[in-house]
């Protein structure tokens, strides 16, 4: 591997943005300051006027993720999602480990990490998703072996029948990670609420996929969020609440934390820019929109982004879980299964490759956050809050050489067409962004330059065996 010279940038980091060159050796950085002597180096990236970020850390993904009982799964597998990522500045992604129905989970987890293994192109993490324990009565012992494989993080569903987790379930699970100083995650929404209203709307023949924002109100995203907070500290532990789509609900982590409870929340780009009103007329390829938490209306972002803005969501993560509109020759049909029957569509939208894009242009470029506040959201508090830092999420000597070269002024338009996903749309179509990655490194090695893909090597990732998270 060549020992590279980023030279004449702007390093940015969540606490401080200073002028410095970079060195690269053995995949880690070796040092970082003053203008060094290009002969140091077999490789020179000269990034005047350009920036340096730690490369993305995308919390958050579903790659070759099942659904209906197995028989499908999303459009791109950990190589397509991964490179995916790669072409949009992330280089490291933590997915998501669903217990398989003839294997136990600490069988499927160790199943899928030699399946990520083989296949990515950057750094994956796993996350492991807690099944009702009718599943599996006996998940709690394998959830203390998981730690030991790096699974330091566990997530719990509070809606979807046969994922979802009763209260009693969730007051064992909490108490075991805060025994193990495990970070529980939540996916928030009242699944009985949920539930109740998709029987009325198809009762009510509204059926259509743009029906499916009503089968998910504010509220009952809000209730399961000031639940889950409330059963956490009842056992003394922290917790994390996935893709936070309403401001009502951010609204209830943001009292919980100034009222000192140790609790953090996600949000994405898609409730930051997208909304109800860009598909509420779509028809039948309204499907393209549907993913849960909803994709809610345009008058919900302002306090999103307000929580964004004063530190009460944390992170932006994608919740990438891409479905194709038109049937892959390798898969059954995907959103358009079923048309005019939202309760069918499978939930999810594209997005790893978007998010750094879509962030930068409506957050920074727009002037609501900062350069450093976003490398915080976008890499360095989600390798804290995971296990991963300071290999990961800073630009540092002895970090990982995971770094993106930025530049601030580039014009792209997103499109489908141009991505890298298997996804066969874009819900960021022809948006236009002022700022992207030019030069990726992921350890060292040069995966993308000038804005085009460079490496692609199937396996060239590293498994990521997480430590205990930073919640300071």
């Amino acid at each position: 591997m060549p020992t590279t010279l980023i030279t004449n940038g702007t390093v940015v980091n969540a606490d401080a943005a200073i002028r410095a060159d970079v060195l690269v050796r053995d995949g880690r950085i070796v040092a970082l300051g003053e203008p060094m002597d290009a002969g140091v180096a077999d490789q020179v990236v000269d990034a005047t006027g350009l920036l340096v970020l730690p490369g993305g850390v995308d919390a958050h993904t579903h790659l070759e993720y099942p659904v209906d009982g197995f028989s499908t799964h999303t459009a791109d597998d950990f190589h397509t999602g991964t490179v995916s990522a790669a072409c949009g500045g992330t280089t490291t992604v933590i997915d998501f480990v669903k217990k398989e129905p003839d294997r136990s989970l600490y069988d499927t987890y160790l199943r899928r990490r030699d399946v990520a293994a083989g296949k990515a192109v950057i750094d994956v993490g796993l996350h492991a998703i807690v099944p009702p324990r009718a599943a599996q009565p006996d998940v709690l012992d394998d959830l203390r072996r998981l730690v030991a494989e790096g699974a330091t993080s566990w997530k719990f569903f509070m809606a979807y029948p046969g994922q979802m987790v009763a209260d009693d379930e969730l007051l064992d699970g909490f108490e075991l990670a805060r025994e193990l100083d495990v970070l529980p995650m939540v996916h928030a929404e009242n699944g009985h609420m949920v539930a109740r209203e998709v029987r009325r709307l198809v009762e009510r023949g509204r059926t259509a996929e743009s029906f499916h924002l009503r089968a998910h109100g504010h509220d009952s995203e809000a209730e399961a969020v000031h639940r889950a907070v409330v059963l956490a500290d009842t056992v003394g532990t922290p917790l994390y609440v996935v893709h936070v789509s309403s401001a009502a609900a951010a609204d209830e982590i943001s009292r919980a934390r100034a009222a000192g409870s140790r609790v953090w929340g996600e949000t994405c780009p898609q409730y930051l820019v997208v909304a109800y009103e860009d598909y509420a007329d779509l028809g039948e390829r309204a499907a393209a929109y549907v993913c849960s938490p909803p994709i809610r209306e345009r008058a919900n972002q302002a306090g999103l982004w307000r929580m964004l803005v004063t530190g009460a969501l944390s992170t932006v993560a994608t919740d990438h879980a891409g479905f194709c509109l038109h049937q892959p020759d390798d898969l059954p049909p995907q959103k358009m299964r079923s048309p005019g029957y939202f309760p069918k569509v499978p939930n999810g939208v594209p997005g790893v490759e978007d998010r750094l894009m879509v962030l930068w242009q409506a957050g920074v470029a727009s002037g609501l956050i900062d350069p450093c506040r976003f490398v915080d959201l976008v890499a360095t508090r989600p390798a804290k809050l995971f296990g991963l830092f300071p290999r990961k999420g800073t630009v540092a000597v002895g970090a990982d050489a995971d770094l993106v070269v930025w530049d601030p002024a580039a014009d792209h338009v997103i499109t489908a067409a141009g991505s890298h996903t298997r996804t066969d749309y874009n819900i960021y179509e022809g948006m236009r962004v002022t700022g992207r990655p030019v030069h990726v490194f992921s350890r060292g090695e040069h995966l993308v330059d000038g804005g085009g893909l460079r490496l692609d090597t199937p396996g060239r990732g590293t498994f990521l065996t997480r430590h205990l998270p930073y919640l300071g």
